[in-house]
């Protein structure tokens, strides 16, 4: 999905410079002289595009990540109610691999963050699982 919205935001971008770009400029390539300038309403349709595209990309995020604090978090409530300790080898796991997701995605992430610490890192958010998010969070800043 990063490398889809990469291209669309690539694609935007040279087809505003061909639109600003002088015609009759020496240095162009030969490819970019075959490509037509493009039209305003061009424009805006690879803009919509690279805007739903990051729309769904902030919405893939926001449920990978609601998805690693319901699995978490019934982990947790589990332990407790059993009277068993939660610092399983699944638990250091699977916590090890949501800070794996924060740092393989960390340029997405922290683009998302002020969302994600709106909708889903909340204070009512079990300390552990938080933890993993507010220390993201430091290490950005």
């Amino acid at each position: 999905m990063n490398k889809h919205v990469a291209k669309l935001q690539r694609e935007v971008n040279e087809a505003r410079e061909r639109r600003t770009g002088n015609e009759s400029d020496d240095s162009s390539s030969d490819d970019e002289e075959q490509r037509p300038r493009p039209s305003e309403e061009e424009i805006e349709r690879m803009e919509e595009k690279l805007e739903t595209a990051q729309a769904d990309q902030k919405n893939l995020f926001l449920i990978i990540f609601q998805r690693f604090i319901m699995i978490l978090s019934e982990h947790l409530v589990r332990c407790d109610t059993d009277g068993r300790d939660f610092n399983t080898h699944w638990y250091r796991w699977t916590i090890g691999r949501l800070h794996q997701i924060f740092m393989m995605h960390n340029t997405q992430v922290e683009r998302y963050s002020q969302t994600l610490s709106t909708l889903l890192f909340t204070q009512d958010l079990e300390p552990h699982i938080l933890d993993a998010f507010n220390q993201f969070v430091a290490l950005r800043s």
